[in-house]
């Protein structure tokens, strides 16, 4: 939506249009039929934050989904604060090749176990969850702060009985409670940057978002190493795994799969503008 609003408000300032601004919410508010006028901006009136703070802390660079302490993601509204990554809309396309296969083994009657590796927010395991009838999902995250966050997030969509949260490093937090050889899908959106390209980052990225989970070593790639040889032994055969990849990292984290022995049916998911952003493999 954002790149469409832009290219319209240039069409319209180029024009020289008497309020180009103006112009680009009613035509978006048409092609939305009428979404726009529907939208609900009493939240402002009931936030704490006021429009003056929210602009001069973005002024100062600071994401607003921090100021608000809230995000959105797969159109569910979550709790945000910088104890963990902002929900962004290319990590939907993972949850979404997720949820579809966890509705495929629902439909054919079958129970399922997710793992969310270094889950931040909590936001792919709430919206998968959310959006499935009996799936389990074992949430783990590093960060005590991310998992008290993530903790809020389940509250809010009163997912308890069915997400649990563990503190700790990828399956650490797993190790002894019979969870091997029984889950039937394992995600995660790990870290992908390589440590020397944080400095190339918007600044309101590194200024303000937790590092940890951004930088992944020298080639961008030591995450994905350790989750593809990790998950072997808690997938039954058959389960999936599924992880998101940052542009142009398609190559090597294929490799890194099909060079096991423990895999199969190696794939890869492309967005709507053909960039591949999500590697696939079942458990052989």
């Amino acid at each position: 939506m954002y790149d469409g609003f832009f290219i319209a408000y240039e069409a319209f300032r180029n024009a020289k249009v008497e309020d180009p601004l103006l112009e680009t919410l009613h035509l978006m508010d048409l092609l939305s039929n009428g979404a726009l006028r529907g939208l609900d901006c009493r939240y402002l009136d009931r936030a704490e934050v006021e429009l003056s703070h929210i602009a001069h802390e973005r002024q100062g660079g600071k994401p607003m989904e921090y100021t608000l302490g809230r995000s959105t993601f797969m159109g569910l509204s979550l709790y945000c604060s910088p104890a963990a990554l902002i929900p962004r809309r290319e990590t939907e396309l993972l949850a979404d090749t997720v949820l579809d296969e966890i509705l495929r083994r629902e439909e054919a009657g079958l129970p399922v176990t997710v793992i969310d590796v270094g889950t931040g927010s909590g936001n792919i395991a709430v919206s998968l969850a959310a959006y499935s009838r009996y799936s389990r999902v074992l949430a783990t995250d590093i960060s005590e702060e991310a998992i008290a966050l993530a903790a809020r997030n389940v509250s809010k969509f009163g997912l308890e009985d069915r997400i649990s949260l563990f503190c700790g490093d990828l399956f650490q937090p797993l190790q002894g409670l019979g969870y091997e050889n029984r889950i039937d899908v394992v995600v995660c959106n790990p870290p992908y940057i390589p440590t020397l390209s944080l400095s190339r980052l918007d600044p309101a990225i590194t200024d303000h978002e937790p590092v940890v989970a951004l930088d992944a070593g020298a080639y961008g790639v030591d995450f994905f190493r350790r989750l593809v040889c990790d998950a072997l032994p808690y997938l039954k055969p058959g389960g999936l795994l599924a992880f998101e990849i940052g542009i142009g990292q398609e190559r090597i984290a294929r490799r890194f799969v099909e060079n096991g022995t423990g895999y199969e049916n190696v794939r890869s998911v492309a967005d709507a503008t053909g960039k591949v952003r999500v590697i696939c493999a079942n458990r052989k």
